[in-house]
């Protein structure tokens, strides 16, 4: 890549992330999450009762659903759906809750760039959140090659217009394995090796926002209880 450094760093950078926890009430876990102007909510329920024909007294039965913006779930969405089952089943500690389900429910709210990245990240944190088990998480980054040969990050639906190739890898918290890797397009072994490099180092970025929220999210979880005990010894009656 004979480009600047200015211009390999405007290439290589992650959008900007946000999440909110819990935007949903009747689950055990839920999280809305961005990637610059992408946006999914996740929820995951469980352990819950199962279905006897999903049934295992090895593991826990896990159920993924993925819903577009509008109708129903194209082929393009179940693709989706089955890449991120795969992840879930890699890192989800199945054995812990034997005879039980774990269901997860993705629903893309906006598409601008990158979607496949931002449902399994959206998924990780959806499970961390509501508890269950996981033997690691996981976190996922796409990358494009554009029409003139340019790697581009994390990339904007306008950036992907007339791209050569795309690249999604999924990697887990532990060792930094390889968990999931979804291309299409005509590319090069070295270009394949590079964008894998570049990705491995976006990860610890997600992988930094995933400790740093979830700490702020513990951390007013546990002051919430002290605050409201103190308003409620406020409003006792004083003795005269």
């Amino acid at each position: 890549m004979n480009k600047t450094n200015t211009e390999n760093d405007a290439k290589v950078k992650l959008r900007e992330m946000h999440c909110k926890f819990n935007p949903l009430s009747r689950c055990d876990g839920s999280v809305m999450y961005s990637q610059g102007a992408t946006v999914v909510i996740a929820a995951v329920l469980g352990p819950i009762e199962v279905k006897t024909q999903n049934l295992s007294i090895e593991g826990s039965y896990l159920e993924c659903n993925y819903r577009p913006k509008a109708g129903l779930p194209q082929v393009k969405e179940r693709i989706r759906e089955a890449a991120i089952r795969d992840v879930l089943e890699l890192a989800l500690l199945s054995e812990a809750y034997p005879r039980a389900k774990m269901s997860l429910q993705v629903q893309e709210l906006e598409d601008r760039g990158s979607i496949d990245a931002c449902a399994l990240n959206a998924a990780c944190l959806a499970m961390l959140i509501g508890g269950l088990p996981l033997k690691y998480s996981f976190a996922a980054v796409h990358c494009i090659i554009n029409e003139k040969g340019d790697f581009i990050l994390d990339p904007e639906e306008s950036e992907t217009q007339h791209q050569k190739a795309s690249f999604t890898f999924a990697f887990d918290s532990v060792d930094g394995d390889l968990l999931l890797v979804q291309t299409k397009g005509a590319f090069k072994i070295a270009q394949f090796n590079d964008i894998e490099c570049i990705c491995r180092q976006a990860s610890v970025e997600i992988f930094d926002f995933y400790r740093s929220n979830i700490a702020k999210y513990h951390s007013k979880s546990e002051d919430q209880p002290l605050a409201t005990i103190e308003s409620a010894r406020s409003e006792l009656p004083m003795e005269t």
